[in-house]
């Protein structure tokens, strides 16, 4: 029986009208960015290494955006989503890109590995700051990925600015925003090195990143406004052309999350292959490589970890 057809809204409606039979005879899904994201490719290797090494059948399963797949898991239509640390404790408190909306049933499975985003602009432009970007056309609102916004907005309101300091350019995604800055719409957009968007955008002309995190005091802000992250220096290496030169971006641990219902004993058999495969990992995807499973389980205020991974990370001395 085919579970999941071609596309992100057939994926949508699959997940909301066949969570049985995900639970219970078809693949566990994973939610997670659409396909060509480093989202979506962390999604399929955590999918493919847990099918391999257990006897649960997983899949990645991409969507449009966060605001889609996080609500599902919170009403335990899917089992897993891929996102960050502070979008765990968005949800559960009902705060930035979920703000009035309560997910109080996410939880955390594990820590996965660090991830940066940052800002992306043609490598010929004159951009070399966020206070380059003032007047300039620049994505915005990002109505199907706010994620994407929030941690724009942080990153500006640290550098004193604000999305009206831009000529904004209201986009549905990231992707759309990297569409506009190959044809030359915009002047940039906030991605992460090394995913399949910035390849598929260097493609079309050379790109570079921008830092986003000017000192210290910029640094604490960005922090308290999302929870957990820290500054990402990422730099210069082969597999990352789009690094020029040594970059601050907005740095945090890229997590697996679930849901209070989901079984115990599938999140253990989860975490458990994920713990015991990292060679595996790193063969799906080269951002594995930076996978370190004894940080499966740092503790990020906020976020809460299911039973099941608890168990876990306490048998294998991650955890008293």
């Amino acid at each position: 029986m085919k579970l999941f057809r071609s596309g992100a809204m057939a994926a949508v409606i699959t997940i909301s009208n066949a969570v049985g039979a995900l639970a219970q005879s078809g693949p566990v899904a994973v939610g997670t960015l659409p396909q060509g994201s480093l989202g979506y490719a962390i999604a399929a290797g955590v999918a493919q290494v847990v099918s391999d090494n257990t006897d649960i059948s997983m899949r990645a399963v991409g969507q449009g955006g966060s605001s889609v797949f996080i609500p599902a898991l919170n009403r335990g239509e899917i089992d897993f989503s891929t996102s960050n640390t502070f979008e765990a404790v968005f949800a559960t408190q009902g705060s930035g890109n979920f703000e009035g909306n309560v997910n109080s049933d996410i939880r955390v499975a594990a820590m996965l590995q660090p991830f940066e985003v940052g800002i992306m602009v043609a490598a010929d432009s004159d951009i070399q700051s966020l206070e380059d970007l003032r007047g300039k056309p620049f994505p915005i609102g990002y109505a199907r990925q706010q994620l994407v916004g929030v941690m724009q907005d942080a990153v500006l309101e640290a550098a004193g600015m604000s999305s009206d300091d831009l000529d904004g350019v209201p986009v549905p995604n990231f992707v759309e925003g990297a569409n506009l800055l190959a044809q030359g719409a915009v002047v940039g957009v906030m991605l992460a090195p090394g995913s399949g968007v910035v390849r598929q955008t260097m493609a079309q002309g050379p790109v570079r990143f921008i830092s986003v995190i000017d000192g210290e005091e910029a640094a604490a802000k960005v922090a308290e406004s999302l929870p957990g992250s820290y500054v990402g220096r990422v730099e210069p290496v082969d597999r990352l052309p789009e690094i020029t030169a040594p970059v601050d971006l907005i740095g945090y641990q890229y997590a697996l999350l679930t849901h209070a219902g989901a079984d115990d004993e599938l999140v253990y058999s989860v975490v458990k292959a994920l713990h015991e495969n990292k060679a595996a990992l790193a063969e799906t995807h080269g951002s594995f490589r930076r996978f370190d499973p004894a940080d499966m389980a740092v503790q990020v205020e906020g976020a809460t970890y299911h039973p099941g991974a608890l168990r876990f990370y306490r048998e294998a001395g991650l955890m008293e």
